[in-house]
């Protein structure tokens, strides 16, 4: 609600690009050149991968995870699939693992 126009101009571009990326390609990565080429060149939007929107209302709903580099926000979703050994996430960064606790005591 505090980012509408944000929102229309940044968020609906960026998913509409995964759809249109896989429609023509099929299965690529996520993010990869076909989905850059498909934000900038097709849509007009800067290919960013995150956002800028400042997530402190939601942020007491989250789970923090560490990496190498950094403390993560990890969704109640997210976290309920760790836990259930359904999924593992790594920084974009480091590449490492993301394990539950704080960053302090990485």
């Amino acid at each position: 609600m505090e980012n509408q126009q944000a929102f229309v101009d940044e968020v609906l571009p960026h998913e509409l690009a995964h759809l249109l990326v896989w429609k023509v390609f099929s299965h690529v990565s996520p993010h990869g050149k076909e989905w850059k080429w498909m934000m900038q060149e097709v849509l007009g939007v800067p290919a960013r991968r995150t956002h800028p929107f400042s997530i402190a209302l939601v942020r007491a709903k989250t789970y923090p995870y560490h990496c190498g580099c950094q403390q993560h926000h990890l969704t109640v979703r997210r976290h309920n699939r760790v836990l259930s050994d359904e999924s593992e996430y790594r920084c974009v960064r480091c590449k490492s693992l993301l394990k539950l606790g704080d960053y302090s005591s990485a």
